[in-house]
């Protein structure tokens, strides 16, 4: 039995302590905040539930994550997304999707032949074996192999989706191939599950079985004694272990490298763009309308998911919860000045789906840069690995490691992989 410190209380960390702890370990999390979930932490406002930036774990029945369910013996429950409530918005008009139900008969792009070839080529992007030229872009693909502007106007906005980044001139097709494949493998439907819901039982699953969870507690430095990390530095005191694990972002990680071959190893990585999305949620009083769920704006780059359908426990009865995200551009990334055009933009999308939702709104939240990745995942990204080679004893979970994946799944990878390391 191994005595092992989490430090930070995000996903990747509580999916790591309540593997460890099953697996027959003495755990204890450290965390600084006074909640758990970090950027998936759960507020409540007016009776609606939401997290910091994505409300729910979109595809829960993929692996890693399905198989960490079975193993915690969690009891979830999912809510499959209809494809028929999948939409675009284009032209100033709510319309079928051409990768969803409405395939055949969606406006978005003219043609029986041309709708086939659209699927066709969507499956060939997401799904072909990793060998395109090294530096060929996903934006470069497009242009090279799509020559239908309105196929490619659609695919350019699902492969945004996908990673949950506009930038697909820095990603290039083998990256973002390595990330999606997984998704679509069975072709089967997005699922999702609130986080309020994993939260609880991850929390159950780790204290149940004699795990420990220490909020509001600042882990200041790592203890390192000749090369191997014996334990850390909380409120000024000592406390010891064998194994430590790092669920933090690549900024906050600087101040833990006191120890020199700790920050020659990783002071690299956290300077790194981080990667933001505008996050705008709308609390009504009224459901306005059910026949979307989810919603894609080919012309402004929003995505809109109707919380209220994908995950009921989000809101009180009878009411909507809308939640918008816009992919940010490179500048947009940097600094804050585009977050008033960005909320005309969306209210304006908002009067064209949702004629009439300004009368019965609730509150509003509105992040100009939420976090998505502490490291952009793009080709040139330089993830952090899952073990540190200059010190034994530590390891890193999280979004910015080399996890698997798309949709989230990084960071259950990553915690399951280094779960398997110390078991």
């Amino acid at each position: 039995m191994k005595k092992v410190c989490i430090v930070g209380a995000g996903l990747s960390g509580l999916v790591t302590a309540a593997l460890l702890v099953k697996r027959g370990n003495q755990v204890v999390v450290m965390e600084r905040a006074p909640i758990l979930g970090g950027r998936s932490h759960v507020l409540s406002m007016n009776g609606f539930k939401m997290s910091y930036g994505a409300h729910a774990v979109l595809a829960p029945k993929q692996e890693p994550m399905r198989s960490i369910v079975q193993e915690l013996e969690l009891q979830m429950e999912y809510r499959k997304a209809s494809l028929s409530k999948f939409k675009l918005f284009m032209e100033g008009k709510v319309i079928s999707s051409p990768l969803g139900f409405g395939a055949l008969t969606s406006p978005a792009i003219s043609g029986l032949f041309n709708h086939m070839k659209c699927l066709k080529q969507f499956y060939q992007m997401v799904k072909q074996a990793p060998s395109f030229p090294q530096n060929m872009s996903v934006a470069q693909w497009i242009r090279e192999n799509v020559s239908n502007p309105e196929i490619a106007k659609v695919l350019s906005a699902y492969a945004s989706l996908s990673v949950y980044d506009g930038a697909l001139d820095l990603f290039s097709m083998n990256r973002f191939v390595e990330l999606t494949a997984p998704e679509y493998e069975k072709n089967e439907p997005l699922s999702y599950m609130g986080y309020d819901v994993l939260l609880g039982e991850l929390q159950k699953a780790i204290t149940q079985n004699g795990g420990s969870i220490l909020l509001g507690k600042t882990v200041s430095d790592l203890i390192v004694e000749d090369d191997r990390v014996t334990g850390v530095v909380c409120a000024g005191e000592r406390h010891d272990f064998d194994e430590v694990v790092l669920n933090v972002p690549p900024k906050e990680l600087g101040k833990l490298l006191s120890y020199p071959s700790l920050a020659d190893e990783f002071g690299g990585y956290i300077n790194q763009a981080a990667q933001y999305v505008f996050v705008y949620d709308i609390m009504l009083s009224k459901r306005l309308r059910s026949d979307i769920g989810n919603l894609l704006d080919l012309d402004g780059g929003f995505y809109i998911n109707d919380y209220g359908l994908n995950n009921p426990s989000s809101v009180p009865p009878g009411g909507q919860l809308i939640n918008g995200l816009k992919f940010l551009s490179e500048q947009e990334q940097l600094d804050d000045s585009h977050a008033k055009l960005s909320q005309a933009a969306f209210d304006t999308l908002l009067h064209s789906v949702y004629p009439g939702w300004e009368k019965y709104v609730v509150n509003k939240r509105m992040i100009n840069r939420a976090m998505v990745n502490g490291i952009a995942r793009r080709t040139n990204a330089k993830l952090l690995p899952f073990q540190s080679r200059a010190v034994r004893g530590l390891y890193l979970v999280g979004d910015s490691t080399q996890g698997s994946g798309a949709l989230g799944m990084p960071c259950y990878d990553s915690a399951k992989k280094v779960a398997d390391l110390l078991s």
